[in-house]
């Protein structure tokens, strides 16, 4: 798919998360996500009132929210990264599906970046995963016309502790266009543990749009943190195992 067609949008949806063993729990929550062209950031305050790059508004986007989290704007970063799986992204057009800050407050538990090459087609993708200790690693995943819609990687990040680090990730999804529709489907030998989705019609971003957005979820990260502990308590209180914090790995990408 060519990158002509991908721009900086706005998706409503919903996030949904189901567990199957060793018991099934369910639940979802309504949000809204941002898709950013990086090459763009620096223009979003003068293309939109309520959203803002790297200083305070309803909504930004903030570099040290990302990658090295340190400031370092995030394409630099994800440029870096991908020299070292042998991916060229020097040229490349780069989008972040996120959650934006709100009133300066953000929690992404997953940021997926897009990367387009020279010759328009989508080469590589990095999920960017946090957890709710403050840690955060990527998965680097090389793009070709067999692997587009469904790549996998094994888990070697704690995120949490309700699941086991022996499992595989598997990411199935479209490119964000018309419409976000993306799954992970996390296997622990082989059978289905848990499936995470991530949905939203696209939406016009504009001015108007963000507004409403702002009154309809004043505080989705609040929510979202929120909803993480409340079903942290039901699967303990169903009798979920607990797996003890571990390490990141070393490299902040793998």
């Amino acid at each position: 798919m060519s990158s002509k067609t991908l721009k900086s949008r706005l998706y409503l949806g919903h996030v949904y998360h189901k567990r199957f063993s060793p018991f099934e729990h369910d639940f979802r929550y309504s949000v809204f996500s941002l898709l950013l062209d990086l090459d763009d950031l620096s223009e979003l305050k003068n293309q939109y009132k309520w959203l803002s790059y790297n200083s305070f508004n309803l909504f930004s986007f903030y570099d040290k929210d990302h990658g090295l989290r340190d400031g370092t704007p995030v394409k630099d970063w994800v440029i870096s990264r991908a020299k070292d799986f042998d991916v060229d992204l020097e040229n490349a057009k780069i989008y972040a599906l996120c959650f934006p800050r709100v009133l300066g407050y953000v929690f992404n538990p997953l940021t997926i970046y897009y990367c387009y090459g020279s010759d328009q087609k989508l080469i590589a993708i990095l999920y960017e995963v946090k957890n709710t200790f403050g840690d955060q690693h990527g998965y680097f995943c090389k793009i070709t016309d067999e692997n587009l819609n469904h790549h996998s990687k094994d888990k070697i990040f704690h995120v949490s502790p309700f699941i086991q680090m022996d499992a595989t990730y598997h990411f199935k999804g479209k490119e964000p266009l018309e419409e976000l529709d993306f799954k992970i489907d996390e296997r622990i030998e082989e059978k289905p543990f848990l499936l995470a989705t991530w949905t939203g019609k696209d939406t016009d971003l504009s001015e108007k749009n963000l507004l409403k957005c702002f009154f309809k979820f004043p505080f989705m990260t609040l929510k979202i943190m929120t909803t993480i502990h409340i079903q942290a308590f039901h699967l303990w209180r169903k009798g979920a195992k607990f797996y003890k914090w571990t390490k990141p790995p070393n490299k902040d990408v793998s």
